[in-house]
Formats: structure tokens, C-alpha cells, sequence
């Protein structure tokens, strides 16, 4: 009887024991593999705000008919930042239909590959061009006494300089600053074609001087009229000049 009631004694006190131990599945952190659910949560965090690189280059395939000017209109930018940005091409007069051009970023800086291309071009054409049957090359000048066109050309006196001279015989050519190769990439962006083959009517460029093409002769030689001859305001020349010496032209 007494044995009996020693252990009743006992069975009420492990019961009363065990409603008072504290429960610790409550805090044990879920897992997967091998990091915690709250480590996957600030991983996934993390990666939203890394920043996301979604610039993707630009790449035009050649059409037949197709040349660096075109595209680089089509595409908002210059024939010369194409040339610059594709060292495939070699020459920017020949590309050909099915060709890869890579149209570069606005902000994107380039190497300057154009300059050396038109000066092996000018090279090449003047040593492979034969020497013009008659070399008419006549260095008369008069002065000029009509004022220039344009409010902002470069006058001096009552004369005129290159700038103003070609602009007053193409007045939808502005007057782009000072003469030089940035004319062309200044006509370029104001929608005219330009190129390397001269054309009666098209405007000459060369290194700081500019010139209007009156005709194109039949052994490539072609003639220019010009003012500002010597860069002397208002001396008018007219001239028969080799192929090459002029290296581009705005038709």
C-alpha cells in the first residue's frame, strides 16, 4: 500500500515537470542545403540591387547598295565613327553586302583610324593616277567685289574667303567653320553625301581649304574655282588640278 502511493507521489511530479520545460522548436531556423532561409532572403536581395548591364552593341548587316554613309544615317551617327569602330573594314568605300558593322555607342571613344585611311587613299591615287594630258593649271587672280552670303562667313575687306566663296556658288552648303575635313562630317550630319570621287558641282575638301568643282575631265584631272587663293581674302584662282588632290568631296 505504502509502495503503491510512492509512486503515484512520483508519477504527479515528472507530469508537473514536464508542462514547465520551455520549448525550443520555436527559434530553430528552417534550412535548405546548405544556408538558412534567411540567407537565401538577403542573397536574393542583394542580387535585386546590383546594377544590370543591358547595353547591347549594335550590329547592322550590309545591304546591297548599302555604304558607310547610309547606315550611319539610318543609325544617327557618322560614316567616319563607323569606320573608326570596325577595323574589318579596311577601305570605307568598299564594304559589301553581308558584312557585320558595328554601330558604336555616342559616348563610346575611338581610336582615330579614318584620318590614316584617307591619306594612304590620297597617296595611292596620286601615285597610280598618270599625269594629266594637258595640265591646265592657271593661277590668274582678280579681286572679288561681292560681299559674302552669309552674315557669319569670314570676310575681310570687300573680299571673300574659300568658305564663303563655295557656299555663295552651293548655297545649301553652310559655311561649317573653318575650311578642313571636319566639313565633311559637319555635311554628313546635316543629311549631304559626301565621298572620295570629285563631280561637277560638288564642293572640294582638302586640309584647311575648301573649292568648287566646275567640271571632272576625262583623264580623272578635274578643275576647281576658288577664293582666298594663298589665303588671301578675295584673289580668285581657277585651276586644273591631278586626281587626289583634293581628298573628299560634298555632292
Amino acid at each position: 500500500m505504502r509502495f503503491n502511493k510512492a509512486l503515484a507521489v512520483l508519477a504527479v511530479a515528472i507530469s508537473a515537470a514536464l508542462w514547465s520545460a520551455p520549448a525550443f522548436a520555436e527559434s530553430t531556423p528552417t534550412t535548405s542545403g546548405d544556408k538558412t532561409s534567411t540567407d537565401s532572403k538577403q542573397e536574393s536581395d542583394k542580387k535585386d540591387k546590383e546594377p544590370k548591364n543591358d547595353k547591347k552593341d549594335v550590329i547592322v548587316t550590309v545591304a546591297e547598295g548599302d555604304s558607310l554613309s547610309s547606315i550611319a544615317e539610318a543609325n544617327g551617327t557618322t560614316w567616319t565613327r563607323l569606320f573608326d569602330a570596325n577595323e574589318s573594314i579596311a577601305n570605307p568605300d568598299a564594304i559589301n553586302p553581308g558584312d557585320k558593322i558595328r554601330v558604336p555607342a555616342a559616348d563610346e571613344q575611338l581610336a582615330d583610324r579614318t584620318s590614316a585611311a584617307l591619306a594612304a587613299q590620297q597617296t595611292a591615287r596620286a601615285q597610280a593616277a598618270p599625269a594629266p594630258a594637258a595640265r591646265r593649271s592657271t593661277y590668274t587672280t582678280r579681286q572679288y567685289t561681292s560681299k559674302p552670303v552669309s552674315s557669319s562667313s569670314y570676310y575681310v575687306g570687300n573680299g571673300m574667303w574659300c568658305t564663303d566663296y563655295v557656299h555663295s556658288r552651293r548655297p545649301d552648303v553652310a559655311v561649317y567653320g573653318n575650311a578642313g575635313y571636319n566639313w565633311i562630317g559637319a555635311a554628313q550630319r546635316a543629311g549631304k553625301s559626301t565621298g572620295t570621287a570629285p563631280q561637277a558641282g560638288a564642293v572640294a575638301v582638302t586640309n584647311g581649304h575648301v573649292a568648287y568643282v566646275e567640271s571632272v575631265n576625262a583623264d580623272g584631272s578635274y578643275t576647281v574655282s576658288e577664293m582666298g587663293w594663298n589665303y588671301k581674302a578675295g584673289n580668285y584662282n581657277k585651276r586644273t588640278v591631278r586626281p587626289g588632290t583634293f581628298g573628299q568631296f560634298i555632292y
